[in-house]
């Protein structure tokens, strides 16, 4: 008896199923589709023979490599037949890309050996320009990548040039572009480039594949050699790369790797306005205190001591005077309260807590008596202390020690031979009194 189409179809793929099943298939990735449904359909070929293969949604988001056309994967997956036109389909569970444990192994090998060299070492690696005014750029001049950092540059540091290098950042030879960069721009005045003050090697995310030109030797070596700082910003924040260790800081981001060395002029806004206000604070009491000097001067104070000292005493007998009536309010307020109290108590209980009181009155009054007489002895040593130092300063001491003060005819204090020629006339100013004297030679 013939079958039916469904019915030979339904045999083949339980045959398929049951014969093949789970898998693990090697080759290369021909056209590839994705689907507005979030499915990815494409092809899975060698020399001889060629797949059709699905990718569902799930597993597509899942998926870190890129899928497209060239690219040698390993498929995990299980062989099948759909049914709708009875072709053979490979039903996808997990993608790699081939030949990665190769590259990794690669990646391992020239990181121990620059390792042992010293290359990764903090002690080489340079500082960054705390206020830089310019910046290098090594990356491709298309792509969201440049476009990101410009944006984020202008938006945090304005003030700040950015120059731009473009270069390859992926596929073979990328390396040697990237390094031949870094090395034109150690010598900008050869290469007619702007001298800046530290470069950024950036490029997006990717596969290890992708960003395997990050991992060669001769970008290594020139990074290591830059007499200027470099910064790595190379895929995204959990991918690694030989330059991100040799170089002399390592950014998660492009965008990062702007953040990270620049100064945001928002914070540096606010600081600066803070400072501002605490030069023109210091600036206004230097002003008091020299205007206060200068009005001591101009008055005389200084020739007379009790003159100079009224202020600070009627300000010490203001305070004698507040601290009396403080201790005497306080003393009136415990008293009528201890009144108040007494009047609410019977007799019996009221001898032992008036004593208390009373002992809690003369201890409060023994406290402000003490305070009070420690404040007047402060401030009678500091009144005798400027005392001393204005007297100090007193003219008069001088001449009471047997100098004079020679004034001429004008009331000008004579300070040179010049101002007393032979036969002008002088007062010469003692200590007790003044004289008047002819110069004769």
């Amino acid at each position: 008896m013939p079958l039916s189409v469904t019915e030979l179809v339904t045999r083949l793929k339980f045959a398929v199923e049951g014969q093949v099943g789970e898998q693990r298939v090697v080759g290369e990735i021909g056209s590839c589709k994705p689907a507005g449904s979030g499915h990815i359909y494409f092809t899975l070929k060698d020399r001889t023979a060629q797949l059709q293969c699905v990718l569902y949604r799930y597993q597509a988001a899942m998926c870190r490599v890129r899928l497209r056309e060239g690219l040698q994967v390993e498929l995990t997956g299980r062989a099948t037949v759909w049914e709708g036109r009875g072709s053979l389909q490979f039903i996808v569970n997990s993608v790699k890309e081939a030949g990665i444990g190769s590259l990794q192994q690669q990646f391992e090998e020239l990181k121990r050996r620059l390792e042992a060299e010293g290359l990764f070492s903090p002690a080489r690696k340079k500082a960054l320009p705390a206020f830089p005014r310019s910046v290098g750029l090594i990356t491709s001049p298309t792509g969201a990548v440049i476009q990101d950092m410009r944006h984020r540059l202008e938006s945090r540091a304005p003030w700040m040039q950015a120059y731009l290098l473009p270069v390859q950042v992926q596929g073979k030879g990328a390396e040697l572009g990237l390094a031949e960069a870094i090395r034109r721009w150690n010598e900008p005045e050869k290469y007619n480039l702007p001298a800046v003050d530290y470069l950024i090697i950036a490029r997006g995310g990717g596969s290890l594949e992708d960003l395997w030109c990050f991992n060669e030797e001769v970008l290594a070596r020139a990074i290591a050699a830059s007499r200027l700082p470099v910064v790595s910003a190379v895929g995204h924040e959990t991918d690694f790369t030989i330059a991100d260790f040799v170089a002399d800081l390592r950014a998660p981001t492009p965008t990062a790797a702007i953040e990270l060395t620049t100064p945001d002029a928002a914070v540096l806004s606010r600081r600066l306005e803070q400072i501002n206000t605490t030069l023109h604070r210091s600036l206004s009491r230097a002003l008091q205190t020299a205007n206060l000097r200068l009005r001591v001067v101009q008055q005389g104070a200084l020739g007379q001591p009790l003159r100079a000292l009224a202020p600070f005493a009627q300000r010490l007998d203001e305070q004698e005077a507040a601290l009396q009536a403080a201790a005497h309010d306080k003393t009136t307020a415990t008293a009528a309260h201890l009144g108040e109290l007494s009047a609410r108590i019977s007799a019996r209980a009221q001898l032992p807590r008036l004593a208390a009181a009373r002992s809690t009155l003369e201890a409060t009054e023994r406290r402000l008596s003490a305070a009070a007489a420690t404040r007047l002895s402060q401030y009678r040593a500091s009144l005798q202390i400027h005392s001393a130092q204005i007297d100090a300063a007193n003219p008069q001491r001088a001449l009471e020690r047997g100098f004079a003060l020679i004034h001429t005819p004008e009331g000008r204090l004579a300070r040179s031979t010049a101002d007393l020629p032979p036969g002008s006339e002088a007062t010469l100013r003692l200590a007790d009194g003044s004289r008047s004297v002819r110069i004769t030679r």
